[in-house]
């Protein structure tokens, strides 16, 4: 059957230290799934201790989009 590369959206990749096991393929398809590929990453997604306000002069956003998003992330 060969070596085990990609299965249930893992990937593994053998090296001499061992196995290294990575799910780069799977978070590619996730961003690309949701028109994020050009995002900026970043380590902390919203400043620490940060006040929220709901802004009434914005459109509401679709809680569905949010929830399939988090969803993929499960």
């Amino acid at each position: 059957m060969g070596k085990l590369s990609y299965f249930l959206g893992l990937q593994f990749h053998q090296t001499s230290l061992g196995i290294i096991l990575h799910q780069q393929k799977y978070m590619r398809e996730i961003l690309k799934r949701f028109n994020m590929l050009g995002c900026n990453p970043a380590v902390t997604p919203i400043e620490v201790n940060a006040k929220l306000e709901k802004n009434m002069e914005e459109e509401p956003l679709d809680s569905t989009l949010f929830k399939k998003v988090v969803g993929s992330l499960r």
